[in-house]
């Protein structure tokens, strides 16, 4: 009797988060398909929807729809790309051009990165809240909320393909498969079809993975084969990657080629990099009008200190904390960021060093384009894994499942001793058999505790 009531607790402890996660989609697609058709109905808001930088999508996407991939765009407005577009382009042929049809394509990629981050967080810290958690935060995000009904612009493709990379990157760090570190590669290509700063983000990816590729060889001192046998096997399968990526990102780079004989000509957005201000940045459209000979001319190294300080300060506070409105999922990272220099496992600092070297041209071009949903958008697929970094580990705390169960659970009969009161040992197999009940991996506290699939120190008492 006793083994079938645990089989079928366990049963609905397994079911259970699976059809909350199923519920919020389902929540949030009801919703965003109302504002959807709220924002379509309404003349200034369906305007809106394909005005500014939207209207070159829909028109790229329109050529696209009648068959012309030409790439002739790429001559007037070669800092866009072509991957959106192409998708714009199938709802278009699907809605006839109808814009609720066309948003609805923003709106199908927001589910999906929701359902990537749970699925994501889940195989990684093996631990249902904090995948949970880290879904319920992308749901409620005001800033992903705001940009999938009222603009079609390139966030939510982009992030799905972001949530996406970083799951490859960390499990190729966790594994040194060399299928995840391909499979990286191609989602970085289409990534970089998405918007050109995923050709930065292409470059920070690879680089801090052969990175730590060489720094596991330098460590393993007794294992390691001789260091030109692992040069050549390791370049041979970095080689790969980039060579995936370049097939995949084909259609960016190759009428680049052929009209510019640049593959990674993006047009005036270099200026940005050389001016202090988006008046004088934003001039022309297929070519630069500056270089870095212009600012080197007119700067000082005091000019150069001050512009990195305004950067950090404005992509990694200022931003997110003004998008977010209330910022918990910041404050949440930024407790992953120390969990992952303190005692998580080696490749999340390496996540880490990933945020920080896809974030330093935003840092630097801050002060003369200082949009925040370029920055945030880049930022917020690396807060959600850091977060829940830091909701599974706070979850594993011996106290804070204590104070757990003391409050919640149905665990003290009436005229028998509250968990409080009971031995330390008493209390620890009340602890464990709960928690084991509810689905959740556990340790003694007074051994060890499993975190993100790694036996570390316990630092309970």
């Amino acid at each position: 009797m006793r083994g079938d009531e645990e089989r079928r607790s366990k049963g609905k402890s397994k079911k259970k988060p699976h059809l909350f996660i199923a519920v919020l989609l389902l929540v949030h697609l009801g919703i965003c398909l109302l504002v959807l058709a709220k924002n379509v109905s309404r003349l200034d808001t369906s305007e809106r929807l394909v005005s500014s930088d939207s209207v070159h999508y829909v028109e790229i996407a329109r050529d696209f729809a009648a068959g012309d991939f030409s790439m002739q765009y790429v001559k007037e407005r070669p800092h866009r790309q072509p991957l959106y577009p192409a998708l714009l382009a199938l709802a278009l042929k699907l809605g006839n051009g109808n814009r609720f049809t066309l948003g609805a394509v923003n709106i199908v990629f927001a589910e999906m990165s929701i359902l990537a981050v749970y699925a994501s967080t889940l195989a990684l810290f093996k631990h249902r809240l904090a995948a949970i958690l880290s879904a319920l935060a992308l749901a409620a995000n005001p800033f992903i909320d705001r940009e999938i009904t009222a603009r079609l612009l390139t966030e939510p493709l982009h992030l799905f393909l972001t949530i996406c990379a970083i799951f490859t990157f960390l499990r190729y760090m966790q594994r040194k498969d060399c299928r995840w570190l391909f499979a990286c590669g191609g989602l970085l290509g289409l990534d970089y079809l998405t918007r050109p700063n995923g050709l930065i983000m292409a470059a920070a990816a690879v680089g801090t993975m052969a990175l730590a590729d060489l720094l596991n060889y330098c460590t393993a001192v007794q294992t390691r084969p001789s260091f030109f046998g692992w040069f050549i096997k390791m370049g041979g399968i970095y080689l790969v990657t980039v060579l995936i990526f370049f097939v995949v990102s084909a259609p960016s780079w190759v009428p680049r080629l052929i009209y510019f004989g640049n593959p990674f000509h993006h047009g005036y957005l270099e200026n940005y990099m050389w001016v202090d201000s988006y008046k004088a940045g934003h001039v022309g459209e297929s070519y630069p009008s500056y270089t870095w000979r212009d600012y080197l001319a007119h700067h000082h190294p005091r000019d150069i200190v001050s512009r990195l300080i305004h950067g950090f300060r404005y992509v990694y506070f200022r931003i997110p904390i003004f998008m977010e409105r209330v910022p918990l999922l910041f404050l949440f990272s930024i407790g992953g960021v120390w969990i992952a220099f303190r005692i998580a496992p080696g490749e999340y600092r390496f996540l880490c060093l990933f945020l920080f070297l896809q974030t330093l041209p935003l840092v630097w071009t801050n002060l003369s384009n200082p949009t925040a949903r370029v920055p945030y958008g880049s930022m917020l697929p690396f807060e959600l894994f850091l977060a829940a970094l830091f909701f599974a580990w706070i979850s594993g705390r011996p106290r804070i499942r204590a104070w757990f169960v003391e409050r919640f659970a149905p665990g003290d009969k009436p005229g028998g001793p509250p968990i409080a009161r009971l031995p330390v040992q008493s209390r620890t197999t009340l602890l464990v058999k709960y928690f084991k009940g509810a689905g959740f991996s556990l340790r003694s506290p007074r051994n060890r505790f499993e975190i993100l699939g790694c036996k570390t120190a316990s630092l309970a008492s």
